[in-house]
């Protein structure tokens, strides 16, 4: 995606936000890192607690981005939020590291009602080239960036409308609260690009459908699950691109302790949204190169951004092992198969590793 950046000291303390699709580790469960990370199913989030029990997760992914071909990217279009301007061309992307841990409260409020609470702490890390036909006599000026912090909380109803004993059904409508900060500034003082901040700096509603069936009872269980994510317009026009997700897979347990699973995991993102004028970096040859870009579209419009967006799918095997009837440990890995992100950093194999319990 189009970013800029320079180093931030980290800041703030929490999580961000986290709703997708993880099996079975823990009881019935379903989650997900966010924006760019992984989209997983772990362990307490999809199912729903008996009325008054109280379950918590904590999981920490990593997951590195890199240029298609391991270099630096193509040139990308860049988002001037203060002047209100698309850039195309103006930089080339490097690597990014995402790193979220995520403290997941789920609490029965009746037999077939869940709240879920989605609270997520985020560090990111970004390199990239910018001002490209412009700075550094048209090559651009290489930049990183730092943050961390506190990212969007999400707050999600889940009601069970199938409970038997082979067979679970899980409907859940969230909300993700503008609570990540968006007003990290680049090397020029000047407001970082959206997709570098650790918030959205926008409402937003994910809705989901989760669903279960024990193939051989308390031993080999299937599991699916659908998501949609859409973000409103937030300040200064932006609106990132609606999400949707699908996961299915299985778990099978051994040895009363150990239960292995494999999941494939389809994540589809539409491009991003900004309000401004439309405008070209310069290549060698232009006039005036290297220089301010050239204008192709002045009038300040609601336009899609190049470079946001993304399609992937994914193989993520894992393991769990249970400490005890209340806890559990577990262990994924997230292997891309395909994957197409517009010319920007490509997720990577990622890695997910957390702790279950049921504390009441």
């Amino acid at each position: 995606m189009a970013t800029k950046g320079y180093i931030r000291p980290a800041a703030g303390v929490g999580a961000a936000a986290l709703l997708a699709l993880l099996i079975g580790l823990a009881p019935e469960a379903s989650a997900s890192c966010g924006a760019a990370s992984c989209f997983l199913i772990t362990g307490s989030e999809a199912g729903v607690q008996p009325k008054g029990k109280l379950s918590v997760d904590l999981n920490y992914s990593y997951a590195p981005s890199r240029a298609p071909d391991g270099g630096l990217s193509g040139r990308v279009a860049a988002v001037d939020q203060e002047r209100r301007r698309v850039i195309l061309d103006e930089h080339q992307e490097h690597r990014t590291i995402a790193e979220t841990t995520i403290l997941d409260v789920n609490y029965g409020l009746t037999d077939r009602v869940t709240l879920e609470v989605t609270v997520p702490y985020r560090k990111v890390k970004h390199s990239h080239f910018i001002e490209v036909g412009e700075a550094g006599g048209g090559a651009g000026e290489f930049e990183t960036f730092q943050d961390a912090g506190l990212g969007d909380i999400r707050v999600t109803g889940k009601y069970n409308i199938l409970p038997t004993l082979r067979n679970l059904i899980v409907l859940g409508l969230g909300v993700d609260l503008p609570t990540g900060d968006s007003h990290a500034n680049n090397i020029e003082g000047k407001l970082q690009e959206p997709t570098l901040q650790l918030g959205r700096r926008a409402w937003g509603i994910v809705a989901s459908i989760y669903q279960s069936y024990e193939v051989i009872p308390h031993r080999l269980n299937q599991f699916a699950s659908v998501s949609y994510r859409r973000t409103f317009t937030g300040a200064n026009s932006y609106r990132f691109g609606d999400e949707y997700i699908l996961t299915g897979g299985m778990n099978l347990k051994m040895l009363n302790i150990i239960t292995v699973t494999g999941q494939f995991n389809w994540r589809y993102i539409v491009h991003d949204e900004f309000t401004g004028d439309l405008r070209r970096a310069l290549f060698p040859g232009d006039a005036g190169f290297p220089g301010d870009p050239e204008v192709i579209d002045p009038v300040v419009r609601r336009r899609p951004v190049p470079n946001t967006g993304s399609t992937m799918l994914a193989f993520s095997p894992g393991i769990s092992l249970a400490l005890s009837d209340r806890a559990s440990l577990y262990f994924h890995v997230q292997v891309p198969i395909a994957r197409d992100f517009n010319g920007g950093v490509e997720q990577e194999t990622s890695f997910l590793g957390g702790l279950s319990m049921a504390l009441n």
